[in-house]
């Protein structure tokens, strides 16, 4: 008899966790620019801290940013005083955690916006089409540079999917996070992991395809086969697994470690189950790396938090909502 539980022990991507050295140039660019407000701030207690991240014992200053209240796809910034390494964009042949998307109203309009402010994109809009089953998705997006090494892609697709910043705020230039992006070298393990048979995300779609438009976009050698898979709850955060035929670059991983790391990090994602959901990621291939704990913090709320890895390395910290 199978026991595995028939609800989806997880709803999508809660926040993606960026490290930072100082909170005003990610607050002026992701609330001043992309119109983020501050949904709760403070300290992640320092035992809580140093049972989830490794961190020592003192607390660790939090900000928790969400698009018009949104409580999916939300930024969580942690202040890293020591980073194992100095910030770095990903990518996108390297191995790990690689960009945030968000839905842009007018990319070129935003891109135009970004370009009077001064700051550039490192790659300006571009539109590609992916084949998906017996359909043809056209996207045209772009990617720009955030503070220490985040890399922000900006996505305008042809027919946008709801979010909930959007329901909120119909007139909002930009949504909340539509999904997180890791490139790994074994796609089937981490789409088994995240989905229908393991944490409960639904399978939207998983190609193999190659685009001249996405070589581009992603600053990838002419020609390359990229496979990617979209996975999805029912918040808006999504997962994007990408692994690409052929050799894979430097391998992010051990310096890409929540509260440690600067830049995209790590993930944080509730769980109607924390139990249930860590015997999911034991069987699954994945690994527990904290017990859990009792906390009440800006980005957890009053919850029990544990941090787990997926089976290529991608560091997870689950929670549950406390009463």
């Amino acid at each position: 008899m199978d026991d595995r539980p028939t609800d989806p022990l997880v709803d999508g991507i809660t926040a993606a966790l960026v490290g930072v050295t100082d909170f005003a140039p990610h607050l002026d660019f992701f609330g001043g620019r992309l119109g983020y407000e501050v949904a709760a701030e403070g300290e992640v207690p320092g035992p809580v801290a140093a049972a989830l991240w490794g961190t020592g014992p003192s607390g660790v200053e939090a900000i928790a940013l969400s698009a018009a209240g949104a409580d999916t796809g939300q930024i969580h910034l942690v202040r890293v005083p020591e980073p194992l390494a100095p910030a770095a964009r990903p990518h996108n042949l390297d191995i790990g955690l690689i960009g945030i998307d968000m839905y842009a109203r007018d990319i070129e309009t935003a891109h135009a916006r970004f370009a009077e402010a001064g700051i550039g994109w490192s790659t300006p809009p571009a539109t590609y089409a992916v084949a998906a089953g017996d359909q043809e998705v056209t996207v045209t997006q772009g990617v720009c540079p955030a503070p220490d090494g985040t890399a922000v892609v900006f996505v305008q697709p042809a027919a946008a999917r709801g979010t909930a910043a959007w329901d909120a705020d119909p007139e909002r230039l930009y949504t909340e996070l539509t999904s997180v992006v890791c490139h790994v070298p074994d796609a089937d393990a981490e789409i088994a992991f995240w989905g229908p048979d393991g944490l409960g995300m639904s399978l939207w779609y998983d190609v193999v395809f190659s685009s001249p438009g996405f070589d581009a976009v992603a600053d990838l050698p002419p020609g390359t086969r990229m496979r990617l898979a979209f996975l999805a709850g029912e918040r808006t955060a999504r997962i994007e697994v990408t692994s690409a035929e052929g050799e894979h670059r430097v391998d992010r991983r051990p310096v890409q470690r929540p509260g440690r790391s600067l830049g995209h990090s790590g993930w944080t994602v509730r769980t109607r189950d924390l139990a249930a959901a860590l015997d999911t990621v034991r069987r699954t291939g994945g690994q527990v790396t904290a017990a859990p704990i009792e906390t009440d913090d800006p980005l957890h709320g009053k919850a029990t938090a544990t941090t787990a890895t997926t089976p290529n390395g991608v560091p997870v910290t689950l929670y549950e909502p406390l009463p």
